[in-house]
């Protein structure tokens, strides 16, 4: 069985924050189910050329109710999870209007029909289930709530694969021995 260890600092309306370990075994992105050794929260990706992301939010299981979180989707398959959350619960009366980078989730898709479309009622999920709903092309996710005056922001990098970073400043190996007991020719 594959898992994901989502360890996300959860903010409450009164700035209280949280940070639960919790597991993920399903993932679904619009919808569809995909591996679980696809999600990471890893920003820092390597890309073909031509790559892109896809900005959304992933509503996650959790016993006090679900956690909402900005989440990019790489067309490579990647889905990087942000670290940052809210409960959802804490939106309630006006989830509608929390915006996805601009968008009210209102025009998007809200919470609750994302939620009874993965087999959960209300705020509650089955456990470990990850759903995820995109939206726009972006390389950044930002869900803001007007009503509570915050935001939460995810960005992701995408490097190219045949960049190399180092240049000509690349370092040189090295060749090192570690505890013996008997002498070691050095090549060097």
């Amino acid at each position: 069985m594959s898992l994901f260890l989502l360890k996300p600092h959860v903010a409450g309306p009164e700035g209280n924050i949280t940070t639960p370990d919790i597991v993920v075994d399903r993932v679904f992105v619009d919808g569809a189910a995909v591996p679980v050794s696809r999600v990471t929260h890893e920003c820092w990706q390597q890309a073909e050329s031509g790559a892109s992301a896809r900005a959304g939010y992933a509503i996650m299981a959790l016993g006090g109710g679900a956690l909402i979180l900005p989440v990019l989707v790489l067309s490579a398959g990647p889905v990087v999870v942000a670290r940052k959350a809210w409960r959802l619960n804490n939106l309630d009366g006006h989830v509608g209007s929390v915006t996805l980078n601009g968008t009210a989730l209102a025009d998007i898709e809200l919470p609750a029909a994302v939620i009874e479309a993965g087999g959960g009622v209300e705020d509650a999920l089955p456990r470990g289930y990850l759903l995820v709903k995109t939206a726009a092309e972006a390389t950044d996710a930002t869900l803001a709530d007007p009503k509570l005056g915050r935001a939460l922001t995810h960005r992701v990098i995408l490097q190219p694969v045949d960049e190399d970073r180092w240049g000509d400043a690349r370092p040189r190996p090295r060749y090192s021995v570690g505890p013996t007991q008997k002498d070691v020719q050095h090549f060097i």
